[in-house]
């Protein structure tokens, strides 16, 4: 009976997602989320968390990952397609620069441009599981044409390098580099995913959750 009633709680407590669309055009049909269209072309995001956008005819589509999902920043989640001339990117935090474009694929993640190229890095999805909202931005650091994003990042004339974890760090000696990452021992398992509305909004217009009720009806 508790397992039963349980179940029923769970089932109650998930968002209802909404429902999936299809469009058609032009001998081709494409079903998802967010949907465009241009004259000979339809695309869709793959998850109601996703978006797309059409520049110069051309569909682009987006989905965040699932880190990112679960753990939205606490300005919402909200990516983005942008364009510029010929070029166009989705994801999060884009730069244009230099008439190119790039996003990161995650809100946490950082674009840089360094003589005339884009790069962007984002923080491994343990990280995001582990810190959430609370992940530290990574930086950037060069050295002549090098360019490496992360954390704790050193260089010297030539070389730079770059921790993949907040509690990772690089040393210089004798103008090596070395860094150093403690692995990830957090075990994160979600039994539902967030109401795509939701996860949109910045936190303090998000519906708090209320636990103490689930509790009280699997009793």
């Amino acid at each position: 009976m508790l397992l039963t009633l349980l179940g029923i709680t769970l089932l109650a407590s998930a968002p209802a997602l909404p429902p999936a669309t299809c469009q058609y055009v032009d001998g081709k049909t494409a079903c998802g989320y967010s949907c465009q269209r241009s004259a000979d072309d339809v695309r869709c995001a793959s998850t109601p968390y996703g978006t797309c956008g059409m520049f110069h005819g051309e569909v682009y589509c987006f989905d965040p990952t699932l880190s990112a999902i679960h753990h939205p920043p606490d300005e919402g989640l909200r990516p983005e397609c942008k364009g510029l001339g010929n070029e166009a990117a989705c994801g999060f935090n884009c730069l244009v620069a230099q008439g190119k474009i790039a996003c990161a694929k995650t809100p946490y993640g950082v674009c840089r441009e360094h003589f005339g190229e884009l790069t962007c890095w984002d923080p491994p999805e343990s990280t995001i599981h582990e810190l959430g909202a609370e992940t530290p931005r990574p930086t950037c650091l060069t050295a002549s044409t090098a360019i490496a994003c992360g954390y704790d990042c050193k260089n010297n004339r030539t070389e730079v390098k770059c921790a993949a974890t907040p509690r990772g760090r690089c040393e210089k000696n004798d103008f090596r580099i070395e860094c150093f990452d403690p692995p990830s021992l957090l075990q994160c398992a979600h039994t539902q995913p967030p109401d795509p509305t939701e996860v949109r909004k910045p936190k303090h217009k998000r519906r708090e959750e209320k636990p103490a009720e689930t509790g009280q009806a699997a009793r």
